[in-house]
């Protein structure tokens, strides 16, 4: 009795040391912020050592990035490339074109379709251009299509009327090497926006524009239909692309009851199948799965839609491995 039970301890201890990345072939990245990246010694150490890839939250959004027409604002962007860097990590980018985060300037300007262009044409090659051979991929459009299908209202879409083709030759002209993506959410439970982004696809293969990736924002819930998100997947594998989970979380509380009180099984369960779907996808078209920030505590969702209780990730609110990561690894490293 006494050997088995020493027996065990060793393996709880070996399992709780192994680390998710060393429990997957693909690329496990995670956004991060590089204020939290120099403040926060905790975060830094898992943004250091749990990961193999990154990619910049917020800091390379036209907003922050072309603050004014006549300036660029490389500083965190370069901070972020460069801890990459100095750890190791394939470093993604986010998001070169997207009707969210615009700044004030590009909302006042004056033109006709030929200025627009040329306006949009210069941001996307100034940056692209900044982070040639640092940055793998980038989310060239974000977010583009409604759940209905229809092409998202947005300044691109008023003034460029192909903005989205037009984009991703324009990145592709400033980086030849780099693959670009088509980056999405809700695709399960909306199929008219998946047949979009499909009929989006199609339609610059057949235009010869270069496409090389869809990133699935995998931004979920526990009470999400599996059935509906392994749709998706399959449809995207399907393209021949190169796949990309590109922000996931699991929200545990989507209605935002204050008297929540956090059960894991079900996020747990969630998170193994995210991870075997992925595996399953083919070899060549696994980019990599992205964690959508680094621990409960920094997670976008209890700020952007003031949810106090909600525990979407695998690291708690002190930074500490949550018992969701240890059985995600157990479960990889014994799943077939």
């Amino acid at each position: 009795m006494k050997l088995i039970a020493l027996l065990l301890g060793l393996s709880t201890l070996v399992n709780a040391q192994s680390l998710l990345k060393d429990a997957v072939s693909f690329r496990l990245g995670a956004s991060v912020n590089p204020r939290m990246l120099v403040e926060n010694e905790a975060y830094r150490n898992i943004a250091s050592n749990e990961f193999t890839s990154l990619t910049a939250e917020n800091h390379m959004k036209m907003m922050l990035i072309h603050p004014a027409a006549d300036r660029f604002d490389f500083t965190k962007g370069d901070e972020i490339v460069a801890f990459a860097a100095k750890t190791g990590k394939r470093m993604h980018g986010h998001t070169l074109v997207w009707h969210n985060q615009v700044p004030q300037w590009m909302k006042d300007f004056q033109g006709d379709q030929k200025a627009w262009e040329e306006m949009l044409k210069n941001h996307i090659q100034a940056v692209v251009t900044r982070y040639k051979g640092q940055v793998s991929g980038w989310d060239v459009v974000n977010e583009s299509f409604l759940d209905d299908g229809s092409l998202r209202p947005s300044l691109w879409a008023d003034h460029i009327p192909d903005y989205i083709a037009k984009s991703f030759q324009w990145a592709h002209e400033a980086d030849p090497n780099a693959l670009l993506f088509y980056n999405d959410y809700g695709q399960d439970g909306h199929p008219k926006k998946m047949q979009a982004i499909l009929d989006l696809v199609a339609d610059l293969k057949k235009r010869k524009i270069p496409i090389h990736g869809l990133g699935l924002q995998m931004h979920i819930n526990v009470d999400s239909k599996r059935t509906e998100i392994a749709r998706v997947i399959e449809q995207s594998a399907q393209t021949g692309l190169v796949i990309h989970f590109s922000e996931l979380d699991i929200a545990v509380n989507p209605k935002n009851n204050p008297e929540y009180i956090y059960e894991a099984n079900t996020q747990n369960e969630l998170f193994q199948f995210i991870f075997t779907s992925f595996r399953a996808i083919p070899a060549r078209q696994q980019y990599g799965i992205t964690f959508w920030n680094i621990s409960d505590k920094d997670t976008w969702l209890r700020g952007y839609f003031k949810r106090p209780k909600e525990y979407p990730l695998l690291f708690d609110e002190t930074y500490v491995k949550k018992p969701g990561y240890h059985s995600l690894v157990n479960y990889l490293q014994h799943a077939k």
